[in-house]
């Protein structure tokens, strides 16, 4: 059983495996927290998706940091797909 069991959490900033937030992904979910990605435009996304998947995520999102729309629609989806959140990283390069 790990420290972070039923906790849900959300990655933005997750550029390839040598992201700082990638590593911090991998830590999270091997603690046992649910996780759902963020990325910024198609080249992203298919960089994204992979190892999302590698960590069993079913929620990849599309969010540009200065949308106010897609920041709005990441949280509205997080919402009605698991009700809360537990943990939010931020580790953008940008914002």
């Amino acid at each position: 059983m790990g420290l972070l069991n039923g906790k849900k959490g959300v990655i933005f900033g997750v550029a390839n495996d040598r992201s700082i937030a990638w590593g911090i992904a991998e830590r999270l979910a091997k603690e046992g927290m649910e996780l759902a990605f963020t990325y910024a435009g198609e080249a992203f996304k298919d960089r994204v998706s992979p190892l999302a998947g590698k960590l069993g995520s079913k929620i990849i999102l599309p969010c540009d940091v200065t949308n106010d729309a897609q920041i709005d629609s990441v949280f509205n989806t997080l919402k009605n797909e698991w009700g809360g959140l537990d943990c939010l990283i931020h580790s953008l390069a940008f914002a």
